[in-house]
C-alpha cells in the first residue's frame, strides 16, 4: 500500500483551463514604492536579486498578511489576461512545478480561482488539492501530532504565531509546584540531571565545550564539538524520555553521543525545558549519520518510557527517538524568519486552520484542511517527515 509521500496530491487536471486573478484584498508594491520604515524591515530581502516588491493587505481585518513577492510571482500577477488564464509563457517556465505552483498560490490567496463561476482562494479552494486522509493506526507520535491539531482547531486564539505557539507545546509536561520543589535553582536542577562537578554527566560532557548562550539558544544548555566543524547540520535526532526518566537516561544518552562522536546537541537548561517533550536534541550533517546514532542511543536505552515529540519521524515504537530536518529556507512566500523543523509544521498548521475557521461552509473539518495543506507543502501528515515535493522545494 502506497504511503502519503508516494501520493502526489491531485490538482485539478483541469487547472489551467480555469479563470485566475490577482486577490483584489491586496495591492501589489515594489520595493522602491514603500514608505522608508518598511524598507528598512524589508532591507534582508532587498539584496535578493528575485526579490520583487510586497503584496500589502487592503483594509483592516487582519486576516490577511503581508506577502514578499518574487520576481516571477509578480509577473504572473500582472501578466494575467482579461479572460483570466495563466499565461503559456509562465507554464512553460514552471515545467513539471507548474500545477502545483499556481495551486500553492491560490492556497496562499495570492491568486483566486473561478470555481462555479465564484472567484475563491484559501480554504474555500481546498478541492484543488485532494488526497485520501488516511484513518489506520499512525504510530504513537502520529496519533499525537493529529491530537495536537485537532486541539488548535478548538482554541479561540485568533493571532497565527500565538496559535502556532499553542500547537508546538502540545505535550509538555506540567510544571508543577512538586516538580519545582524538587528540582529548585540552578544547583538543584544540576543535582537533577547530573551535571554538576563530579556527577554522573561532568566527566563525559568533556568530550565537548559549552557552546555560547544567544538570544536564539535560551533556555537551552548546547554543547558542541572541540575538533569537528558544525556549520550546516539540518538532521535533527529527538531523544525523549520522560521528566521523570531524565536523570537515569541522560548518562547513557551522552555515552552514546560521545561513541558515535555527535558534533552539536542541546539539552533543556531549566525545568521547563525538560518538560518539553524535545528536550535533548543532536544535529547532524545526513539522515545517515543521524540514523547511526539513533541505532547506538536505542540499544542504550531498551524499553525505557517515553515521553514523545509531536510533528517528528518516529523511529522507536512509543516515541522515544525521532527525527526531523529543518527548512534550509522558510521564507517562502510569507515575511517570517528561519526557523526549525516543528515550528515550520506548527506555523502552516495554524495558518491553515484559521483560514478553514474563517468559512464555517467548508466541506471538510478545520484539522482535515490543514492535514490536507500540509501534505500539499510536502509534510507526509502520516509519519511527519518531509516527502519528496518538500525536498525538492528546499533545494
Amino acid at each position: 500500500m502506497m504511503s502519503v509521500s508516494q501520493l502526489r496530491f491531485a490538482v485539478s487536471t483541469q487547472l489551467f483551463d480555469r479563470r485566475f486573478r490577482p486577490n483584489p484584498a491586496y495591492e501589489l508594491r515594489r520595493l522602491d514604492e514603500l514608505p522608508a520604515d518598511e524598507r528598512q524591515a524589508l532591507a534582508s530581502l532587498a539584496s535578493d536579486p528575485d526579490f520583487f516588491g510586497v503584496l500589502r493587505p487592503l483594509g483592516g481585518d487582519g486576516a490577511l498578511r503581508l506577502k514578499s513577492i518574487c520576481n516571477s510571482v509578480a509577473q504572473l500577477l500582472q501578466s494575467l489576461g482579461v479572460d483570466g488564464r495563466v499565461p503559456p509563457f509562465i507554464v512553460a517556465n514552471l515545467g513539471s512545478r507548474a500545477e502545483a505552483e499556481i495551486a500553492d498560490l491560490v492556497l496562499e490567496e495570492v491568486l483566486q480561482v473561478a470555481i462555479d463561476d465564484v472567484f475563491v482562494s484559501g480554504a474555500r479552494a481546498h478541492q484543488l488539492i485532494s488526497a485520501p486522509l488516511r484513518t489506520e493506526q499512525r504510530g504513537f507520535i502520529g496519533s499525537l501530532s493529529i491530537e495536537a491539531i485537532k486541539y488548535g482547531q478548538h482554541l479561540t486564539i485568533d493571532n497565527p504565531l500565538l496559535l502556532s505557539a499553542q500547537i508546538y507545546f502540545y505535550n509538555r509536561a506540567p510544571v508543577t509546584s512538586r516538580w519545582q520543589r524538587r528540582i529548585g535553582g540552578n544547583e538543584g536542577f544540576a543535582r537533577f540531571v547530573g551535571t554538576y562537578d563530579g556527577g554522573p554527566c561532568a566527566r563525559l560532557l568533556d568530550t565537548w565545550k559549552r557552546a555560547a548562550s544567544t538570544p536564539a539558544s535560551r533556555g537551552w544548555m548546547s554543547w558542541v564539538s572541540r575538533h569537528t566543524r558544525t556549520a550546516s547540520l539540518p538532521y535533527k535526532l529527538y531523544v525523549s524520555p520522560t521528566l521523570e526518566g531524565v536523570p537515569d537516561a541522560l548518562p547513557k544518552i551522552l555515552a552514546a553521543f560521545r561513541e558515535q562522536q555527535v558534533a552539536r546537541f542541546k539539552i533543556g537548561a531549566d525545568l521547563p525545558g525538560l518538560a518539553r517533550p524535545d528536550k535533548i536534541v543532536a544535529y547532524f550533517e545526513s539522515r545517515e549519520e543521524l540514523d547511526r546514532v539513533a541505532q547506538t542511543v536505542a540499544a542504550r536505552l531498551a524499553g525505557w518510557p517515553a515521553h514523545g515529540v509531536p510533528f517528528t519521524g518516529e523511529l522507536a515504537d512509543g516515541g522515544l527517538l525521532s527525527w526531523g530536518v529543518d527548512p534550509r529556507d522558510t521564507q517562502l512566500l510569507d515575511l517570517q524568519e528561519r526557523t526549525s523543523w516543528r515550528l515550520w509544521i506548527t506555523h502552516r498548521a495554524a495558518a491553515a486552520l484559521l483560514d478553514a475557521r474563517r468559512q464555517p461552509d467548508l466541506a471538510v473539518a478545520p484539522w482535515e484542511f490543514a492535514l490536507q495543506r500540509l501534505a500539499h507543502d510536502g509534510i507526509d501528515t502520516e509519519s511527519w517527515t518531509p516527502s519528496d515535493r518538500y525536498m525538492e522545494r528546499a533545494r
